[in-house]
């Protein structure tokens, strides 16, 4: 009887508990989710679905009218295709218990009218101190109050995030060379505007050359050394090395760059050195020189010093061949043999010289060299500069000189008895003793030649020899008038007779 009478208080009892519940309901009222409104987007700019953020345990319900209709099925995305104002509205659920009034997001779809910040520059005439950059933009048209949101790192640390009612900032503590990103995120009011970098960099005062002076620049092959991370600078500069290890596998020498850390040491530049990597051979280089010279002598150490003996011992100076360095015993890394080859060229090897000359009297007189022929020889005209081609234009009349040499400079010869026969163009007799008297001396050499000069009517007024002095402008002792005088010369040439008729001018 009295476990039934303490059941029935017990049961008494929870149901008083319920109706105390449900006699003070806002106790248990599910309070509404926290949101963010209103809520600015650009027209016609991709956008993404509405947040809210729940209490713990609570599920998000979102609606687009403020009472009434169903749940949607996932937070909504707005449209903009549309410039102007729409409410959305969300409640949350705890427990079954659903948040009331409906809380509203209010979302605005604003028209792109293209805002930007113009001049955004960076402008030392206003910074403030030695380690600062200052940042200056002008104002953005149409914003809603002075409002920027910005953030800026320091040579790519970490960013600072922060807001700023001036159109400018300053970013301070850097140090000379490094670099500050500085980007205008959002302007107030303004959500077609897009975020806008800059970056700055401050002056390096002065750069520093990493250097290595205890670090050794020759191995023995196979060694295993380890590129210094650190410079031997005060204070040391820390960077990387290009390639990254030493290769020591093979001999020879290689480059190795060493890049400072940018961000520690902005002023610091790249620096090369070269590793040489042994056995190493002695660095001799091969040797020419002219039949019959001075030989030089054969050094027993080698511009590398590495000492040894050569065998021969001395140089031939009349025959070709290979000479061959053996390094002493017992010096580092074993340097190698080295075999060098003396190159003896012949000396005065040119014992001929024959060339072609144009016909006489044509307009563009052409020496050709026919002998000797090849890429070993340099010919010359007169003074004039040494040429790989054989032929030489435009020569003017008269006796020249030919020269020939090979390019080693061992041998050359020379034959002063060119002879380009033409005739002068006009003379001057008036007794200054230069170009007083008219002739073709270039044909003074041939047996029997005839020189006839005429007048403009055809008149025969002298025949000359080219051996002689030449016509001198008078007839019969009276001076002639100057204007052209005609002329013939009968003379051979390559073993035919030839007659050649022009004329010439006399000038007073």
């Amino acid at each position: 009887m009295k476990k039934q009478i303490r059941l029935r208080v017990l049961q008494l009892l929870i149901t008083l508990s319920i109706s105390s519940v449900y006699a003070n309901n806002s106790v248990l009222a599910t309070p509404p989710p926290t949101v963010s409104s209103p809520v600015y987007l650009c027209q016609n700019k991709p956008t993404v679905p509405l947040t809210a953020t729940p209490s713990t345990g609570g599920t998000l319900n979102w609606y687009v009218f403020q009472t009434g209709g169903t749940a949607l099925t996932s937070a909504p995305t707005p449209n903009t295709t549309t410039a102007g104002s729409t409410t959305y509205y969300v409640t949350q659920t705890i427990g079954g218990i659903e948040s009331t009034p409906r809380t509203p997001i209010v979302v605005n779809i604003v028209a792109d009218n293209g805002a930007t910040a113009t001049t955004f520059i960076c402008d030392p005439s206003q910074a403030t101190t030695p380690n600062s950059l200052f940042f200056d933009w002008s104002h953005v048209a149409g914003r809603a109050g002075n409002s920027y949101d910005y953030k800026y790192s320091i040579q790519g640390g970490t960013e600072v995030f922060g807001n700023t009612s001036l159109s400018s900032f300053e970013v301070m503590g850097l140090l000379p060379g490094q670099t500050a990103t500085f980007t205008i995120l959002t302007v107030l009011g303004l959500p077609c505007y897009e975020a806008q970098e800059l970056k700055c960099s401050l002056p390096c005062i002065t750069t520093t050359t990493p250097t290595f002076t205890t670090f050794p620049t020759t191995y023995c092959i196979n060694d295993t050394p380890t590129l210094p991370t650190v410079s031997t600078n005060t204070p040391a500069i820390l960077g990387t090395w290009n390639p990254p290890v030493i290769n020591t596998t093979a001999m020879g020498t290689n480059t190795y760059t060493f890049t400072p850390d940018p961000t520690l040491f902005p002023c610091a530049t790249t620096t090369s050195i070269n590793i040489t990597v042994a056995p190493i051979e002695p660095s001799f280089t091969n040797i020419t020189l002219c039949e019959g010279d001075v030989p030089p002598n054969l050094d027993t150490t080698s511009p590398n010093g590495i000492t040894g003996t050569w065998s021969p011992a001395t140089i031939d100076n009349t025959l070709s061949g290979t000479y061959v360095f053996t390094p002493t015993a017992g010096q580092d890394c074993t340097p190698s043999d080295k075999s060098i080859m003396v190159t003896v060229n012949p000396s005065n090897a040119i014992s001929n010289l024959n060339w072609t000359v144009s016909n006489a009297f044509v307009d563009n007189q052409i020496v050709t060299i026919t002998e000797p022929l090849g890429a070993n020889y340099l010919y010359q005209l007169d003074d004039g500069p040494f040429q790989t081609s054989t032929v030489f234009e435009n020569v003017a009349l008269g006796t020249h000189s030919i020269t020939v040499k090979d390019t080693n400079g061992c041998s050359e010869f020379t034959n002063n008895s060119v002879l380009i026969i033409n005739y002068p163009k006009f003379f001057t007799p008036n007794a200054d003793t230069y170009n007083d008297t008219w002739n073709i001396y270039g044909l003074k050499d041939q047996l029997n030649p005839r020189i006839y000069i005429y007048d403009l009517y055809g008149k025969n007024l002298t025949q000359i020899s080219p051996k002689g002095l030449g016509w001198d402008g008078t007839y019969n002792g009276h001076p002639m008038p100057a204007t052209d005088y005609w002329f013939t010369v009968e003379y051979v040439e390559q073993d035919t007779v030839k007659k050649f008729k022009s004329h010439f001018a006399l000038k007073r």
